[in-house]
Parts: structure tokens; sequence; C-alpha cells
């Protein structure tokens, strides 16, 4: 009986070990290249079915900003200041940064570049940003939402309660830089920067939200962000104050008696024995002792609708998020160096160890001007 046990024990040992050096397929990185293009549409607000209250409120916690080389400081990023941002981003240069090893990927190795030109052509849809990157998707209680911010920024006449700025002086060249143009160097700002001593209110973005990838079985995309849009909102004119009111009806032989929850917009012959008089609810809706006059104006204001949505994809596909007001487009497909790594492991170790030493010698050969050693095509 203690033998069978000790050798019981023994195959155990021996079958951990063996297990424990096996390379384990789900402990290895997933890398993935994730591509996505932000537009808009060009319709009227008012054309849609939708109802937005004012205003719409971000509800995800985001971090680390995929554009934040882009403004050349740690978080949180102030300076420089742009008054719109590129809508192609090449990530040439970019530092890798984050926990995934994320890094952007270049305009060369963008993919949809033929779904962005038609979507440029197009006259009812307007591009706000096209991005893509590489990095080890993560599982879901480890992957963050990635800042996400596209377009123009408001700030400079709309505050952040989307009512319209006071007239000032126009902001110059100095204060602000507009980088709309794709051919603009994205680190050559330093001295911008520097430039930048008083205080600037926080960016107004057009677009802005959080974005995140993760695995969990399968792929998911998890978005939610706040697109803002001038809108003509119609307002009735403010009424005259009670006390201003009161004052021109002294005048009268007779005081009005004026409910506590009206206010006065007018008084029509104030020296008249019995005046005319235009008393408005707070609903600007019913009207005592008159009739109604209602004045309108027609203001501008900065309203946000959010776009939230969710949703399992497939690698490889390309897959739209729809809004009455904007869209999305995003593929998410293995990086090069994942498909070749999982070919490697997928062959004999015989040729694998060939490749490698392939690979070792290749390794050694002067690399081009300009341009990386390009590998063998492996069998």
């Amino acid at each position: 009986m203690r033998l069978i046990l000790k050798n019981a024990l023994q195959f155990c040992s021996l079958a951990a070990i063996t297990l424990t050096s096996i390379p384990s397929f789900a402990e290895e990185p997933r890398w993935f290249d994730v591509e996505v293009i932000f537009f808009k549409r060009n319709v009227d607000v008012a054309s849609s079915q939708e109802y937005w209250p004012q205003p719409q409120q971000l509800s995800v916690n985001t971090s680390e900003p995929l554009l934040g080389p882009l403004f050349a400081c740690e978080q949180p990023c102030v300076s420089p200041r742009f008054d719109q941002l590129p809508v192609t981003i090449d990530g040439r240069g970019w530092p890798v940064s984050g926990t995934t090893r994320r890094s952007i990927l270049s305009k060369s190795q963008l993919e949809l570049s033929d779904e962005f030109a038609k979507l440029q052509q197009h006259a009812a849809f307007t591009p706000l940003l096209h991005i893509g990157w590489r990095e080890v998707v993560a599982p879901r209680n480890r992957a963050k939402h990635y800042t996400v911010q596209a377009g123009q920024d408001f700030s400079t006449r709309f505050n952040s309660d989307g009512q319209l700025l006071s007239a000032g002086p126009p902001q110059t060249a100095d204060e602000a830089i507009d980088l709309s143009a794709e051919n603009v160097s994205l680190f050559d700002l330093e001295e911008a920067a520097t430039e930048q001593t008083a205080p600037a209110p926080s960016a107004l973005w057009e677009l802005e939200g959080g974005f995140r990838v993760y695995l969990q079985h399968y792929l998911y995309i998890e978005s939610e962000f706040i697109l803002k849009r001038p809108v003509e909102v119609e307002q009735a004119l403010t009424p005259e104050p009670v006390a201003a009111a009161e004052a021109q009806t002294n005048e009268s032989s007779e005081q009005l008696s004026i409910p506590a929850d009206v206010v006065v917009a007018d008084v029509v012959n104030p020296n008249e024995e019995n005046p005319a008089v235009v008393v408005v609810t707070p609903d600007m809706q019913t009207s005592e002792q008159g009739t109604l006059v209602k004045e309108f104006h027609t203001v501008e204001q900065l309203h946000s609708f959010k776009f939230d949505q969710k949703r399992r994809v497939r690698s490889g596909e390309i897959h739209y998020f729809d809004h009455p007001l904007m869209g999305m487009l995003v593929q998410i497909r293995r990086s090069p160096e994942a498909e070749t790594q999982a070919e490697l492991l997928e062959q004999p170790s015989d040729v694998v160890q060939e490749q490698s030493l392939q690979l070792s010698e290749t390794s050694a050969l002067p690399e081009a001007a300009g341009e990386e050693a390009a590998l063998p095509e492996l069998q």
C-alpha cells in the first residue's frame, strides 16, 4: 500500500513538472491592432426623432489619453492649446505607453483608408478622427477606457454650461494652434507650449469620451462619448422685474393684486383708471389680467449628445456603430507579430529551430536606409 502511494505521489510530481514546462497558450500575450474612424453626420439636430435632455454627462471613468503625446505633457494635459485636432493620426515616433504596451500605428499601417476616403468624399459625413494602435488586449477587469478627443475646441465660444461667452478680443495665432492640416508636425510644439502663461479654460472638444477593448472569451468593445454641437434655440425675452413693474403701477389710482407665482411683463397705459397689465406665470404659458404677449429671440447654445454602445465583435471584421448624429467604424485584427508567433508555435520543433537560425542570420545583415530589414516569409 505504501509502495502504491509513493508511486502515485511521484507520478503527480512528474505530471506537475511536465505541465509547467509546456508553454501555455492562454498565458501568451494577445496582440491586436485596433483601428477606429469616428465621424459625425451633417444633419440638422431638429430632424432627429431622439430627445436629449441637456446637458448630457459622461458616466465612464477614462484614463491614458490616446492623444497624450500630442499635448507633450503628462496627465493632466493642459498645454499646448489647440483650436482643432488633426483628423488622421500618424504614430511614427510616438512612444510606447501604458501597461498594455500601446503604440500608435503609423499612417501606412492603417487599413481603413478606403473607408475613410469614402466618408470624406460623402456630403452627409465628416470624419473627426482616424487612429489605430497596437497593444496587448487585457481581460475586462484590467482593461481601461482610453480618453478619446477629436474635432474642434468650443471653449473659446461657449462656457461649460453651453452658454455663449461674452464678446472678447479674438484669439491670436500665438494663443491657439490649428492642427487640422495633416502635414503639421505633432512634436514641434515645445516653443508654443512655453508661451502659454495665462491659465486657459478647460477644452470643450467636439467629441470626447472613453473607448476600450477587452477579452472575455470573445473580444468586446465598450464606447461612451459626448458629441457637442452648436444649436439655435428660441428663448422668451426676460420679463421686467416685479419691483420695476410695481413702480410703474404706483402712478395708477388703485394697486393691482399680483399673485406670488407670477411676474409682470408689461404695463399698458398706467395712467388709466384700470390699466391693462400682462401678468405672466413662470412657465410662460398662461396669463392673467390681460393678454399674453410672447416675444422670443434666437440664441446659440452648445448642446451635448450621448453615444453609449457595447458590442461583442470578431477580429478581422469591420464593425459599424450607428447613432442619429454620429458613427464609428472599428476593426480589430491580430497584429503581424502575433500571427508570426502563432505560426511558429504550431510548427514542429525542428522547423522552428531551422527558421529561428535563418532569422538570426538575417538580423546580422545591414538595414536599408530608413527602412527595417525585411524578414523572410515563413513557410
